[in-house]
């Protein structure tokens, strides 16, 4: 007589317990095993959750190579080649075996899906025999069994796992970056659940056990077991327990490392932390080459397994961040990593969100979130490149998210409902914090302003430009000043946070101006007078703060992309009325030339002192404040001065003032410098 678990059920074999099927409990072979040509597999296994413990005991300690920064990675999402073992380098390429898998969850399916004309015509279950899909029930629910995993994908995906001695480290560059900025998406509660799971994991693997790579093996084989396991979740569930449930997976490991190197950025160049001994990459730069491409390994991990679900979305939306800013916007892997976020979000049905009942509030509330922040990204690549979005609001369902904080979007039910009796009835809070949910939906109000730009600049012929434009600016200046009032930007405003808003938002008008004078050669007055506000606000937020002797981090990234757009097409209309036989004024309203003069130049030397050298677009932003630079330089030289070199060794002629103009004038600030902030 078969021994029969502690809930009293039958025990399952292991393939049926893997894949999460129903066993039919046959002995010494079970039935369901013979017919899915998996016979010499089939076993029960007398205690199938401790396969940790055994594999440390039976350990052979045998040394094996670890994963180093000459061998391991390299800077290029996507051309990483690793060191398996001493006697064996794998290519990431070689290793993605791609196979069929039929009972994989298909994702989000529409009004004008294949799955109606099935359910119509034929029915589910012969469309299913027709197509040799398996649909029988599974013990759980969950969804798709593990993809099967080659040694070489085995022997990799353990070198990953070695960056886990690491973890401490990690953990505190993290909580280094909440101390800068907590985040919009992904709160601080996230990230330590996560690398509190994931602290036990690694070391309920390795504890103990000298030579850890043979237990690291065995944990690759559960994290890609996991990984292609979909995930199921109820409404009471907690944000513990999620984590707990989808920690061991390589998307999630993807989050974690891509979040790591993108805050690499964010916290002090000389911050003690980057001078640990033993440090993975030895150096700051070292470090992000190494999360760069680790985490771009995870990410084809899950490729493989053809699961998707909330923490692939998270790792793709963090990775497509973290890319932007190390290779810039122009770079096509930015773009490209744009196209797979996008993928994600329609397979997930993010775009079409409605009422679920058996989603977790926290979950929701992230999904939320996390739309937001790919289609605010969508559009500000779209805007710089000059590109049709990936993204349209048309299509999709895009809800606000709530203006609450990330406490109040995991606290229990009771704490919640109180946080919810605190907004107002468009969703926002009435305490007037900033700190809570308000940007998130502040980026969308913006961003549905930037669609509307792209349709002006993109699209072709619009007879009544100048009307629609004016519309869309009508729009985006009454969408603004129904904002709260903690939201609007005064005098004697503080707030970094709010500041950066307020660029953001004078931002659009810009680009409205900009669009404008471009196509119709109209609002050219209007779109001076807005870069000149711009600058001055930048300047105001940098004086405010430089006497508190701390400068935030949106203000320094504003200089860049916000101020630096501006302040180009200040120098090239001063160059335009600095010439000896100037062109006929394409605006009648006044000139500030010597406040313009005065402010480009302490622009540009905050500029110098705050924009920090890193991987991204910092030689081109460079470039943009040298063509400043040798515009004051000529507006305030003599016309007979010497000739000015080119700032970049371009190999650009400057001798002449109507050359330079016309190379000034061919530089697009926007698409050249300026890349999303969301």
């Amino acid at each position: 007589m078969a021994t029969t678990r502690r809930n009293g059920q039958l025990p399952s074999c292991e393939p049926c317990r893997k894949s999460k099927l129903r066993c039919d409990h046959s002995t010494p072979i079970c039935n369901r095993c013979i017919r899915r040509g998996r016979a010499d597999m089939c076993l029960y296994h007398p205690a199938p959750l401790t396969k940790f413990r055994e594999v440390k005991a039976a350990a052979i300690r045998k040394p094996r190579q670890k994963l180093s920064t000459s061998q391991s990675v390299s800077p290029a999402v996507g051309d990483v080649s690793v060191a398996a073992s001493p006697s064996h380098t794998l290519t990431i390429g070689e290793s993605q075996a791609w196979e069929k898998r039929p009972s994989a969850n298909p994702g989000f399916l529409g009004l004008t899906s294949y799955s109606d004309t099935v359910t119509g015509y034929a029915g589910v279950l012969d469309y299913a025999m027709r197509h040799a899909v398996e649909l029988e029930p599974r013990e759980d629910g969950a969804g798709s069994s593990a993809a099967s995993v080659d040694s070489g994908q085995m022997e990799l995906g353990a070198q990953v796992l070695m960056l886990l001695e690491h973890l401490p480290l990690f953990e505190e560059i993290m909580e280094k970056r909440i101390a800068v900025w907590e985040g919009v998406i992904f709160g601080p509660q996230l990230f330590r659940a996560m690398f509190k799971t994931i602290r036990e994991v690694y070391r309920n693997a390795t504890e103990g056990v000298e030579d850890k790579y043979p237990c690291l093996l065995e944990l690759a084989r559960f994290v890609f077991q996991n990984t292609a396991t979909e995930i199921v979740v109820h409404a009471s569930m907690t944000l513990s327990e999620y984590i707990s449930m989808v920690a061991a997976r390589w998307d999630t490991l993807s989050l974690l490392l891509s979040s790591m190197g993108y805050a690499v950025y964010q916290i002090p160049h000389d911050d003690p932390v980057f001078q640990t001994e033993g440090m993975p990459g030895k150096d700051r730069k070292g470090l992000r080459r190494i999360a760069m491409a680790a985490s771009d390994i995870c990410l084809q991990f899950c490729d493989k397994s053809g699961t998707i679900g909330d923490p692939l979305c998270w790792a793709t939306l963090q990775q497509t961040g973290f890319v932007f800013h190390t290779f810039g916007t122009s770079d096509y892997r930015t773009w490209q990593k744009l196209g797979d976020l996008t993928t994600i979000i329609f397979a997930l049905g993010l775009h079409q969100v409605g009422d679920n009942t058996n989603i977790p509030f926290f979950l929701s509330e992230i999904r939320k979130r996390a739309l937001v922040g790919a289609y605010a990204i969508d559009k500000d690549l779209a805007i710089f490149l000059g590109r049709p979005p990936r993204i349209c609001r048309r299509y999709c369902n895009i809800q606000y998210p709530l203006d609450l904080s990330h406490e109040e979007m995991i606290a229990s039910p009771g704490v919640r409902q109180q946080a919810l009796a605190k907004l107002d009835a468009r969703g926002w809070n009435k305490e007037e914090k900033l700190s809570k949910g308000a940007r998130g939906r502040c980026v969308l109000l913006s961003s549905f302003i930037r669609e509307e730009i792209l349709e002006l600049s993109l699209t072709h012929p619009i007879d009544d430009l100048d009307q629609q434009a004016e519309a869309v600016l009508k729009r985006a200046h009454q969408w603004r000043s129904d904002l709260p009032s903690f939201l609007h930007w005064t005098a004697d405003a503080n707030n970094p946070d709010l500041g950066s808003l307020h660029l953001e938002f004078l931002y659009q008008d810009f680009l409205i101006y900009q669009t404008v004078a471009k196509r119709t050669g109209k609002k050219h007055d209007s779109l001076i007078s807005t870069s000149l506000e711009i600058v001055s606000c930048c300047l105001e937020l940098v004086s405010r703060q430089m006497r508190s002797l701390k400068m935030h981090m949106f203000t320094i990234l504003d200089l860049c992309y916000v101020g630096l757009p501006a302040a180009g097409t200040l120098a090239t209309e001063l160059l335009r009325r600095s010439q000896p036989k100037p062109e006929p004024a394409s605006s009648s309203a006044p000139f500030p030339r010597s406040e313009i003069i005065q402010k480009l130049s302490v622009f540009i030397s905050h500029t110098d002192t705050f924009i920090q050298q890193h991987e991204g677009d910092y030689e081109i932003a460079l470039r943009g404040q040298m063509l400043i630079r040798q515009v004051l330089d000529r507006v305030l030289s003599p016309v007979s001065g010497p000739p000015l070199s080119d700032p970049l060794g371009a190999g650009i002629p400057m001798a002449d003032d109507m050359d330079f103009m016309a190379m000034l004038e061919s530089f697009d600030w926007e698409q050249e410098i300026r890349p999303t902030l969301s």
